[in-house]
């Protein structure tokens, strides 16, 4: 009875994981999962990580510096006691103690700008983790309609050998009884073979395609992955609303790529106001104490080693000062610096410029893209209705032996590049319409 319940609790786990194991993805679960695994995306994630290190250090940086010693001597032989400044011929010892802080007042506001600077490019580097992701959920969701138009194009090979088949066999029948001739049937078993090479091919593309996405995500366990068909409940294959120049205004304010190209010209400019920053004077302050111990310090009213607390007090010291420094001669490295910065600052505003440019372009295309394969989708279905009637006719014709199995495959090969062009233009309309979504704002999804 253990036996029989441990087997069945056995199985029932073993089934279990495999239904996990062979649940199919979304998108959404691909583009979700490639954000949680993907290695480049966690190695920005890193990078983010130091801009924040280097960000709180220049913050840090205002703060004065403190610090603190101890010393402790011992002297042999003919010596010059530190805190008296006697000299002595037997062995001493002694100690001493200090404290130090040190600020800066004025540095050209160099720390300000360094502080602004390194805000700045933690932001830019937020935004480029930003377009990172962008890129790859749209690089998942090429890759996934690819799998969808394979997987169409496939089941489309298998009808195609399933109706040839039929087709074999009922020229089988008609050239047994003489209404065709047996070059007919040698013909349609050809159409046939070449059928099923087609319906391998598909196969084969649908695999390579399948295995693509799963390297994208990097997924171990590629033999069991499989892609959920969404319905395109949400898409209608209809003129698109909105004009490219439109769609460009609103990317210009959404995508991470333009705010970083942005942000990379006030990263320069702060850059800029620090190489200023150092032409100009610096003014810090400086404060001590210090204090220590020797045994040749001397009670004057009992006339021993005085006692290490009153020592302390005796012996201590304080000291502040300040510290100007005006620069007036560098060899002219600082106006160098400067030159420099002003011609990083007009190169990142035509980085700018050139990623607008970009932007506005691959709207450009997109649209125009969409727009062509609207054009192309409505003109092949209107031919594929034709070529399916004419079809039907050419195959009953054929059933009857009043047409040549040439003509029949023709009409059929007519009828299934009619379905495959078809199907390229609809996942062709769909893809460039969920880019211009994506210009838009509106997430990438698949229904």
């Amino acid at each position: 009875m253990f036996r029989s319940s441990l087997w069945f609790l056995l199985l029932f786990l073993i089934s279990g994981s495999l239904a996990v194991s062979q649940e199919k993805w979304t998108l959404d679960r691909c583009i979700s999962y490639a954000y949680e695994n993907n290695i480049q995306l966690k190695q920005q994630k890193l990078t983010i990580k130091l801009a924040e290190n280097n960000l709180l250090q220049s913050q840090l940086e205002l703060l004065p510096s403190v610090g603190l010693g101890a010393s402790q001597t011992y002297r042999f032989g003919r010596s010059v006691d530190p805190l008296t400044y006697e000299f002595a011929t037997e062995n001493s010892k002694g100690s001493s103690f200090y404290g130090s802080s040190g600020v800066d007042l004025f540095t050209g506001f160099r720390s300000i700008n360094s502080i602004k600077k390194n805000k700045l490019n933690l932001k830019i580097i937020l935004q480029d983790y930003e377009r990172a992701k962008n890129d790859l959920a749209l690089n998942i969701t090429r890759y996934y309609l690819q799998i969808l138009f394979n997987k169409e194009l496939k089941e489309i090979a298998r009808q195609q050998v399933g109706v040839t088949i039929l087709q074999v066999k009922k020229t089988q029948r008609l050239v047994d009884a003489g209404s065709l001739p047996k070059g007919d049937k040698l013909e349609i078993q050809a159409q046939q073979a070449g059928e099923e090479l087609n319906l391998v091919n598909a196969e084969n593309q649908l695999h390579l395609s399948l295995l693509s996405l799963a390297q994208l995500l990097d997924i171990e366990d590629i033999g069991s992955f499989d892609i959920d068909i969404p319905g395109f409940d949400n898409v209608v294959v209809e003129d698109f609303q909105g004009s490219a120049e439109e769609i460009y205004e609103s990317a210009i304010l959404l995508m991470p790529r333009i705010k970083s190209a942005e942000l990379e010209v006030q990263f320069y400019e702060r850059e800029l106001a620090i190489s200023k920053g150092w032409l100009s004077p610096s003014l810090s302050m400086i404060a001590s104490w210090g204090s220590g111990y020797s045994d040749k310090i001397l009670d004057y009213q009992t006339g021993n080693i005085m006692a290490f607390r009153n020592q302390l007090e005796f012996a201590s010291t304080t000291s502040l000062g300040f510290n100007l420094r005006v620069p007036i001669f560098n060899s002219w490295s600082g106006q160098t610096e400067i030159k420099n910065r002003k011609i990083a600052v007009l190169n990142s505003s035509y980085e700018l410029d050139l990623v607008k440019n970009q932007l506005r372009k691959e709207i450009q295309q997109a649209m125009a893209d969409a727009q062509a394969a609207l054009k192309k989708y409505r003109a092949t279905d209107k031919t594929l209705t034709s070529l399916q009637e004419a079809f039907r006719y050419t195959e009953n014709k054929y059933s009857v032996g009043l047409l040549t199995s040439l003509d029949y495959n023709v009409a059929k090969n007519k009828l299934t590049k009619a379905q495959s062009d078809l199907l390229q233009a609809k996942y062709n309309f769909i893809f460039n319409i969920r880019i211009l979504d994506f210009y838009r704002g509106i997430s990438v999804e698949l229904k």
